[in-house]
């Protein structure tokens, strides 16, 4: 259960938590800024690729600590988090290329945070349950993690190859994984990196 409170694992959530708020910031910058539209859109698009790839990286350094809590499952959920980062960066790839429009770029960055939603969820739960971490940081994960599972409706439009550069309702309504990529779940990365690290720092 050390890979849970290691160093290694609060650094790199702590960069996650960076790097996350670091990709709301410059789409809000897109929606705001007149004069460096294409450039804060596309640099957010990177960056929420990064976060996707990092969370898969997560998983992967977590998964040995996972494991002896959940030895049938926990293989499954790495491969997941990883599937969701690809979606993630394929759907970036859509948009910055101009293959698709915002419509279908959208559900398969939404299906790929339902994914490592899905890992986030089995993770706090287990952690809540063996008093891993402090109970209202596991919360929050719970939380965040059900924002981010909403994205798997978006399966429904990467299935049908729905597009367009419109906002039907099922965007706006898979979007609310939006909230948990873009805040809930930085901020809980932030919070866990930190008190790793704090924690590190008394014991040494």
């Amino acid at each position: 259960m050390n890979g849970f409170v290691s160093k290694m694992t609060g650094w790199l959530a702590l960069w996650l938590g960076v790097v996350g708020l670091l990709a709301t910031v410059s789409l809000l910058l897109f929606f705001v800024g007149p004069d460096t539209l294409s450039l804060t859109g596309a640099l957010s698009d990177l960056l929420n690729s990064v976060v996707g790839f990092l969370s898969a990286v997560l998983a992967s350094v977590l998964y040995l600590a996972l494991r002896r809590l959940m030895p049938r499952l926990s293989l499954v959920l790495v491969i997941g988090a990883w599937a969701g980062a690809i979606a993630i960066a394929f759907g970036s790839w859509l948009i910055l290329t101009g293959r698709s429009g915002v419509e279908l770029s959208s559900y398969y960055s939404f299906v790929g945070n339902g994914l490592i939603g899905v890992w986030l969820w089995v993770l706090n739960r287990s952690t809540r349950r063996e008093g891993v971490w402090p109970r209202n940081l596991s919360l929050l994960g719970l939380i965040a993690a059900a924002f981010l599972m909403v994205g798997l409706l978006g399966l429904y439009g990467v299935l049908l190859q729905l597009d367009g550069n419109d906002f039907p309702p099922l965007v706006l309504a898979a979007g609310i994984s939006y909230l948990g990529i873009a805040v809930l779940y930085p901020i809980w990365c932030l919070l866990l990196g930190r008190w790793i690290l704090v924690r590190q720092q008394d014991s040494a």
